[in-house]
């Protein structure tokens, strides 16, 4: 046995636990955006849905695969 740290194990101390209501909130929040494309002209419709793509990626990537 060594007392070199485990680099698997830092890394799983490190990353940000999720509890399943979270993302989902999560993910109703982002998806909620995709609501006022009915008020905009089309030519922001990219913006917006940029944005939720670039939300919904961060939450997935939060995501414990565990």
């Amino acid at each position: 046995m060594t007392d070199q740290p485990n680099p698997g194990a830092l890394a799983a101390r490190l990353r940000p636990t999720t509890d399943t209501d979270d993302v989902e909130a999560d993910i109703e929040a982002a998806l909620g955006a995709l609501e006022s494309l009915s008020d905009l002209p089309v030519t922001d419709h990219v913006h917006i849905f940029e944005g939720v793509q670039q939300r919904l990626s961060e939450i997935l990537s939060n995501v414990d695969d565990a």
